[in-house]
């Protein structure tokens, strides 16, 4: 199956942004109550169903691939992106 490969770079970024942008990939929880009740915020990750492989480095389907590209790009972060192959669903 042919696959996208993304390596970004969060250089330039403000610590705030960066934050951002993992909580928009990747989501996160969210604590209330002194941790008595928690929160599972989803990020595109489980809404588009793509692998995130290391630190920056996104294996992503044709379909997951222009979402991801849109957010990183509103960001400024720089991209490079490759065709792979590989033997299991994305």
């Amino acid at each position: 199956m042919k696959a996208k490969l993304v390596c970004y770079s969060l250089d330039g970024l403000k610590p705030s942004q960066k934050v951002e942008l993992c909580r928009k990939l990747y989501g996160y929880k969210n604590y209330s109550n002194h941790g008595k009740y928690v929160y599972v915020r989803k990020g595109l990750i489980h809404k588009l169903g793509f692998k995130r492989l290391l630190d920056s480095v996104i294996l992503a389907n044709h379909r997951a691939y222009p979402e991801i590209m849109d957010t990183l790009k509103k960001y400024g972060t720089k991209v490079y992106s490759f065709n792979v192959s590989v033997k299991y669903r994305v």
